[in-house]
């Protein structure tokens, strides 16, 4: 059903975690997504300083794990959103995404620890993903970088994280971002698409993402707001240029493909990477797949080519 390198992937997880079991509670929800990332889970390598941080804000803190190739001098800024639904994953969950995009980049990678709902609903992840922004804009000199050159990137609803920053950077007349990077992401409260009818993708379903948009907008999936689900912004018109990649078998690529379309329509540069015979969250799958690993180096080129 899928390339030969994403079967390698599920079944190596299959044989580790054994069939997947309804989830009773969130604890266990996020249980079960992070087992699954440790299956493929491998060690930053010694041509990186890896070093945890914590953003100071009014009443809470936000981990960041900065990534760093030791050759770096004054590196632009790669500002990183993991994906899992808003409702899982973690900067430990996606550390061997964010260290291979310092290792192929050579930009400082800072991934952060946004709040996740239900304890934390929409807007405390858009919050501390602008704050983080800010943060980076703030402390280039501190962080020995170049935050002039800064590219947002994140996956799934990482993704929808990215592209609500790039539309409050514009609104907000920020420094532009070089590029947003929005990796299968997931943009549209609309989980009434027929692609979810018969899609194969182990990892998305149409109950799946209802519940994780319910979670994160507390029941309200008709919102009109642009910054919680970016396919209801009236206006893409000064964006920052996209890359927009997407799965063959993830019913979340209608979306995201319409997004990118939409983004091309209103003047933005957009290019558009539909990975062949792949499922939602291949960039995780990079250690297993020939396809996803050439995915995983095309995000990497456009990054830099980006922050150049």
């Amino acid at each position: 059903m899928f390339e030969p390198g994403t079967e390698a992937y599920l079944a190596r997880i299959a044989e580790v975690c054994g069939p997947p079991q309804p989830p009773r509670s969130i604890e266990e929800r996020r249980d079960a997504f992070d087992r699954r990332g440790r299956v493929w889970w491998r060690p930053a390598p010694d041509t990186l300083d890896v070093r945890n941080w914590q953003i100071g804000m009014g009443g809470h803190e936000i981990p960041v794990r900065l990534y760093r190739r030791r050759d770096a001098v004054k590196p632009p800024v790669v500002l990183y959103f993991h994906g899992g639904g808003f409702v899982n994953g973690s900067i430990d969950s996606h550390d061997a995404v964010t260290w291979g995009l310092a290792e192929e980049t050579g930009a400082l990678v800072v991934s952060v620890q946004y709040r996740r709902p239900p304890e934390s609903p929409y807007p405390a992840a858009t919050d501390d993903c602008w704050s983080a922004f800010q943060w980076v804009l703030r402390n280039g000199d501190w962080l020995d970088a170049d935050a002039g050159r800064i590219a947002v990137a994140g996956d799934s609803a990482g993704g929808c994280l990215a592209a609500s920053l790039a539309i409050q950077a514009r609104d907000r007349q920020a420094p532009p971002l070089r590029l947003q990077a929005l990796l299968y992401p997931c943009i549209d409260t609309n989980t009434d698409r027929k692609i979810y009818e018969g899609a194969k993708d182990p990892f998305v379903s149409r109950p799946g993402m209802r519940f994780y948009w319910e979670q994160y907008l507390q029941g309200r999936l008709d919102t009109t707001d642009p910054i919680a689900a970016p396919h209801q912004a009236r206006n893409l018109v000064g964006l920052a240029p996209a890359y927009v990649q997407t799965a063959e078998h993830d019913p979340l690529a209608e979306e995201g493909e319409e997004y990118a379309a939409r983004l091309e329509a209103a003047g933005v540069p957009v290019t558009l990477d539909r990975v062949a015979g792949t499922i939602h969250g291949l960039m995780r799958a990079r250690f297993a797949s020939e396809a996803c690993n050439a995915a995983f180096a095309r995000v990497s080129a456009a990054l830099r080519s980006a922050l150049t």
